[in-house]
């Protein structure tokens, strides 16, 4: 569960390269292909890099508002606001995601991204 925070707290501060640093080289990022356009699938650094630029391009004052942490062993899911204004339009818009990640070596090895804490829990093998 550190390792997941301390990538998001990266994030936050802008700091990319501590944020690969607590990647798989190898990492496997899934999207919903339907969120705002984005591809489904990234991989690698690479991966994590064009995955994180795709949200904050879309919005003007981008933030990711962490609201619940829960580690479930093999996953650890990571319960969102995100907040922004429309580029253009200036509209603000609030967007709850969940995100789950797995963690392999001290390192994060997949990151997926659900528009529903249901969705997220399923894919963990947490669903009732």
């Amino acid at each position: 569960m550190e390792i997941v925070q301390a990538a998001f707290l990266a994030y936050e501060q802008g700091d990319m390269d501590a944020v690969l640093q607590l990647c798989d080289e190898n990492i496997e990022i899934t999207q919903d292909a339907k969120l705002l356009g984005a591809p489904g699938q990234q991989h690698g650094h690479a991966g994590v890099r064009e995955a994180f630029a795709l949200w904050p391009d879309l919005w003007d004052d981008f933030r990711v508002e962490v609201v619940r942490v829960d580690d479930f062993g093999a996953h650890v899911m990571v319960s969102t606001v995100n907040h922004g204004r429309g580029k253009g339009s200036g509209v603000p818009v609030e967007m709850p995601f969940t995100f789950l990640f797995m963690l392999r070596d001290g390192k994060i090895t997949e990151w997926r991204l659900f528009m529903s804490e249901a969705q997220a829990l399923e894919a963990a093998g947490r669903s009732g």
